[in-house]
This record gives C-alpha cells, structure tokens and sequence, in this order.
C-alpha cells in the first residue's frame, strides 16, 4: 500500500501554536526505564523517560520536517499505537526521508549503534512521555527517541 508524503507548510505552526513537537531535544537520547506496552500512558510516566518495545510504521501521511511514528505492541500492527517524535536524517535514532510514495518497507532506522533496521523489526525505544494537546492515533508519544533492536 502506498502513502503519500505532504508537504504541509501550515502544520509545524499548527505543533508550535499547541505545544511540543516532541523530537525536540532536550539532551542526548539516553536508555529510559522498561515499561510494559500498555503502562507506557499511565499518567505516572508523563515527562518521564521510559523504553518499549513494539514495531514501527510510518504514519498514513508524512509532513514536510514532522515526523510521528507509530509504535504497535505486536507485528500485526493492530491494536493503539504509541507515538514516537523523530527526525529525518541519517545519524543515530533518525528515519531515512522516504520518497513522495512510500509503502511500509520504505521506512529505514538509524540505530543508536550505527545500524539500519527496516520495517518489521522489533525495537525497544526509549524517549521521554508526553501527552499531546491536539487529539491524534495515539493516547500519548515519545521525545527525543534512542532505537535499539529489542533483545
């Protein structure tokens, strides 16, 4: 299935007019402390940094420079999906730029330890919860990502 990419000029005014974008840093991507799939929007968690582990997929539409992941528990991609704030680029814990239509296997991980993981590999993120204001897919989201392979 392919998707489009967006080029939305309005929308990071929209994200900065409502808060966080959420892949603003606020230091390095460090490992958070592991939480259980479902516990990770307990409002106990917000503001701070937690690891999960799900599978990742791209959103149905890409902005221009915002880019939301989602994190789904299993591989089947069903079920609510966490949000993860991430950057384009090809340095650690950033996503490859897909090209105007993409499909899932298009979506390429820069691992915090130099690696490449595509889609369909399983990975723990650690990032820092936030709720956002706007309503979206997803309950709550991860800032400032670190992406490892889930062992």
């Amino acid at each position: 299935m392919k998707r489009k990419l967006a080029y939305v000029f309005a929308v990071p005014l929209l994200f900065s007019a409502f808060g966080s974008l959420g892949a603003c840093t606020s230091g390095p991507a460090t490992v958070g402390v592991p939480k259980e799939f479902p516990a990770v929007c307990d409002k106990a968690n917000d503001g701070k940094r937690v690891a999960v582990e799900g599978y990742l997929r791209f959103p149905s539409v890409i902005r221009k420079e915002i880019l939301m992941l989602r994190l789904y528990k299993e591989g089947d991609l069903r079920g609510a999906p966490l949000g993860v704030s991430a950057d384009f680029g090809s340095q650690a814990n950033q996503v490859e730029k897909p090209p105007k239509q993409f499909a899932d296997g298009d979506l390429k991980v820069h691992l915090a330890d130099g690696q490449v993981a595509g889609f369909g590999t399983k990975v723990r993120v650690s990032g820092e919860v936030y709720f956002p204001i706007v309503e979206q897919e997803f309950q709550c989201a991860l800032s400032n990502p670190l992406v490892e392979v889930a062992r």
